[in-house]
């Protein structure tokens, strides 16, 4: 089964995403975006948060919801430091001989930490192995028909310390002020999950774990995003940028195969959406879509699609 949602959030005066800091100042992530106005293309730069970031987040949640399940989950990963097996050091907290084959070293690797069956991994030694993400996000950029409405703006802050003679040292302040660039935008992304490749050797694409291992495992990965979504636990700065606004459409479509929704940075995605489906189902496919605006709230949505691949027997 193939889970493809697309998601559309309103985020004002939010900091989700910093790359980089000059001085006293914290520069947002900004992407150059290609937009319509009066009937030519243009380029501009909007807020944007980085697929890598919302990635991070999710494997954040699978931590929690698979160590509530009571699965395997490594120690770097427990500590949501997402190393995956990158080197001989860290595959050795897993399996210490190293096997030569590339077979039994991913067997090790997926039955040891359901992250990185889930999230996939690099091991690059000698043997490399290579495992790909059964999850796919996006970055998440403005919605294009109100993109130009998009904009990044520096906040003023200042910091404070009480310094008598004896303390102060040098030409230290007692004021420090120092810029956030903020953005705000109505943002869409697109979240997907191969579920029926959780649990499966990307070698030689038969099961590692036993059916019962694999039901439970792809409840925790829907578990997890469904954590992310409702309680909007992705981005940096929460602590004191936490976004105004909130999930404003959640389009879901789950399919026997791999089908991704139309992205919901365009205003009819639903609708094409539909459109695809019906093309498949009239190919003999089986699918299951359903929205989250207006009354309906993203919650009810994530819950049918649940109940939708318990019905269908993947968890």
């Amino acid at each position: 089964m193939f889970l493809s949602v697309g998601v559309r959030f309103e985020a004002n005066v939010e900091a989700l995403n910093m790359v980089e800091t000059a001085g006293n100042y914290s520069k947002h992530r900004r992407v150059p975006y290609l937009v319509e106005e009066d009937g030519k293309l243009k380029t501009v730069y909007v807020p944007a948060l980085s697929g890598e970031s919302l990635a991070h987040a999710y494997q954040e949640h699978l931590v929690r919801e698979a160590l509530g399940l009571g699965l395997s989950v490594c120690d770097d990963c427990r500590r949501n430091e997402f190393y995956k097996s990158m080197n001989k050091v860290h595959l050795k907290k897993k399996v210490n001989p190293i096997p030569d084959d590339p077979r039994d070293i991913e067997i090790a690797i997926v039955r040891s930490c359901v992250v990185e069956d889930v999230g996939g991994f690099l091991y690059a030694e000698k043997p490399p192995v290579r495992r790909s993400s059964a999850f796919q996000v996006s970055y998440a950029l403005p919605v294009k028909s109100v993109a130009l409405f998009a904009t990044s703006e520096p906040q003023l802050h200042a910091r404070h310390a009480q310094m008598d003679t004896s303390s102060k040292k040098g030409n230290a302040s007692e004021q420090m002020i120092y810029y956030v660039e903020t953005g705000t935008a109505l943002y869409g992304f697109t979240f997907n999950l191969d579920l029926d490749a959780i649990g499966v050797s990307a070698i030689t694409s038969e099961p590692i774990l036993d059916e019962n291992e694999l039901k439970i495992r792809r409840e925790a990965a829907m578990r997890a995003l469904f954590r992310m979504l409702s309680s909007a636990q992705f981005g940096a700065k929460l602590s004191r940028f936490f976004p105004v606004g909130g999930i404003t459409e959640v389009a879901v479509a789950v399919t026997e195969h791999p089908f991704v929704v139309t992205s919901p940075i365009y205003d009819d995605y639903i609708a094409r959406t539909e459109r695809r489906l019906k093309v498949l189902e009239g190919l003999g496919e089986n699918y299951l879509f359903t929205v989250a605006t207006g009354e309906k709230v993203p919650e009810e949505a994530l819950k049918e699609a649940v109940d939708y691949l318990r019905e269908q027997g993947a968890f």
